[in-house]
Formats: structure tokens, sequence, C-alpha cells
């Protein structure tokens, strides 16, 4: 990205994001997307994130255009890009790809921009990055956030409100936010767990879920394979015990979750073993 092309940017920061009509917008859009990722925190945080964003949030691009740049977005130059993670930094331009289409499944909630088909294939392959995605970093030294974790949690916030999944989709999405929580590699601690219990939340609020269902998923925390090693089940105790006290006080108070903050309260006085009082509901 050449300094002609950031002083644009810096350009359009400076008039709050009101991008001129004598711009191409589509090609403004391209641009973005192929440095999406950029090194530089400041280009990509304040810069190409919330430019990229004003186009994809208000009428800058045709259906058409949205289109094409969702297919990017979701393939192998967007979240998809260098799965194998070779290079070190590559999980930027995953991580920032989702943040873009969380815009994008903003405005098909509201104005269904993409076709079913179209939809079912960003879900499909969202669903298969976050299953495979390898780096959980949060905030990296001299680069910034990476966050490929609490973007993803973004992500699923906004399909746990899109009418065209049901509860098929929500079983699928619980269990594979369930399944990152017990990794034992690493300890979120970049407020991942309060960015996913936000979705997860949505996904409460539809109404979708059988409670018998969302007690299982609950209980299903319980069955990590400990490996009698440190800090392997540090590691795993440690994002559980995070993931299911977020959700618990998000729920607190309302009734209407009553049987499930029993449920929280029960495998959390589990996993608690080392403190001596119990949580008590």
């Amino acid at each position: 990205m050449n300094e002609e092309f950031i002083e644009l940017l810096k350009r359009i920061r400076e008039s709050k994001f009101e991008i001129e009509d004598e711009i191409d917008k589509s090609k403004l859009a391209e641009t973005l997307i192929k440095n999406i990722g950029n090194h530089d925190s400041f280009v990509r945080d304040r810069l190409i994130c919330p430019t990229l964003s004003t186009l994809f949030y208000y009428d800058h691009l045709t259906k058409e255009e949205i289109v094409r740049f969702t297919k990017i977005l979701i393939g192998d130059k967007g979240m998809k890009y260098d799965m194998p993670n070779y290079y070190e930094l590559s999980v930027l331009t995953r991580s920032f790809s989702l943040l873009a289409i969380v815009i994008i499944l903003y405005r098909q909630r509201n104005d269904k921009i993409l076709s079913d088909e179209l939809f079912k294939e960003v879900y499909n392959e969202f669903l298969d990055y976050f299953r495979n995605e390898t780096d959980f970093r949060g905030y990296i030294e001299d680069i910034g956030w990476a966050h490929s974790v609490a973007h993803s949690a973004d992500v699923f916030k906004q399909l746990f409100k899109c009418e065209e999944l049901g509860e098929k989709e929500f079983v699928e999405m619980f269990d594979v936010i369930r399944d990152r929580f017990m990794i034992n590699t690493y300890v979120f601690m970049s407020d991942e767990d309060e960015r996913m219990v936000s979705a997860i939340h949505e996904g409460l609020k539809r109404n979708v879920l059988k409670e018998e269902y969302i007690l299982d998923w609950i209980n299903g925390f319980r069955s990590f394979e400990k490996l009698a090693k440190f800090p392997e089940d540090y590691n795993v105790d440690i994002n559980i015990r995070n993931l299911l006290r977020s959700l618990y006080f998000r729920l607190i108070g309302d009734q209407t979750y009553q049987n499930i903050l029993d449920k929280l309260v029960d495998v959390l006085n589990e996993l608690n073993t080392h403190k001596k009082e119990k949580v008590t509901n």
C-alpha cells in the first residue's frame, strides 16, 4: 500500500468517512480488501477497517459488487488465507476479513443482499474456518490486535440473528464454540469470553434451541480430557471457567434462564475444585 493511498484514507478519516463521489468506490474496496491484514495497526484499525465498513454499510457499492467482495472475503484471499499458518502474521488477513463479513451479515439481515446459496456458503465457510484456525493470539506486541476468536464471536453474533438459520445450524454453532473453548494449547485472555458470550446470548434469545440441548451443552464442558500435564490441564480449565462465568453473569437476574443458571452453577462448582467456597445461586 503506497503512501498516496494512505493519505487518501487519512483524508477520508478526517472527513468522518464521508467518501467523495469522484472516488471509485469499487476500486477503493478492492484495494482495502487486498491490504486488510496490513501489519501497521493504525493503518489497519483506523483507516482500512472503518473505510471498508463504511463502503459496505452504506449504499456505496452495488449488490453485485458486494456479492463479489463477499466471495473474496470468505475465500483463500480472505478468511481462508494461509490456513496452515505458514506466515507469522497471516492471521491478520483472516481475522480482519471476519470484521468485514460482520458488516455484510448485518446488511444481509436488513436488506437481503446475498442469495440463499451464497449466504449458506458464508455460513459453511466460516464454520470451517473457525474449526481450523490455529492462531489464537489476542494482542501481538508492536502489531496490535489479531483477535481471531473475538472477531469470530462478532460473526457468530450476527449469524445468530439471521432468520435463515434454524435449530440445526444453532446446534452446529454452539457445538463448535464449546469445542474452541475446550482447547488446552492457549489461554484466552483478551476478552474472548465476553465477546463470545454476547454471541451465545443472542442465540439463546432467539428461542430456537430446546432447553434440554442447552443444559446438555453446558454439561458437555465437564467432558474435557485431563492429561495430567501442566499447563495443558490448567489452560483448558481456565478457558471453560471464564466462558461459563461470563455466561452466568450475563444471564443472572433473568428468571427465563433459571434452569440454565442452575446448570452453570453445578458445572462451575465441579470445575472450581481448588476453591474452598462453592458458587451459590
